[in-house]
């Protein structure tokens, strides 16, 4: 640190000056790059629950066409085809379009408090 103020002290306030700027932006990337990572891991969890949901929701729903309305097992199985409910399950697009959406907004809204902060 003695070094550092040394050559601070050597060059003036300029070098303070540029320094503190290059910190400021730094911290700033820093902030970036933190609201973007979370913003990825809200959309990752979204997308993973409503792989689940929907999942879960099929499953019901076939259960319903077998119990409840006493259809045929053929019938109800190509009606309700078992859904993939991992997490990087292939979405409908209505439903991928809103997550997909929220993320945009995420990042957008990442970059316009980022640009505040410079």
């Amino acid at each position: 640190m003695a070094s550092r103020i040394g050559t601070i002290s050597r060059f003036g306030p300029v070098a303070a000056l540029f320094l503190a700027a290059a910190a400021q932006e730094s911290a700033a990337q820093t902030a970036y790059e933190a609201c973007v990572n979370n913003a990825r891991a809200v959309y990752d969890t979204s997308h993973a629950a409503e792989c689940k949901r929907l999942a879960e929701q099929t499953g019901q729903d076939r259960a319903d066409c077998l119990g409840k309305l006493k259809l045929p097992p053929t019938y109800c199985d190509l009606s309700y085809p078992a859904r993939d409910d991992s997490p990087n399950c292939t979405l409908p697009a209505e439903n991928a379009t809103v997550i997909d959406a929220a993320l945009e907004r995420a990042r957008y809204r990442c970059a316009r408090e980022n640009q505040a902060a410079q």
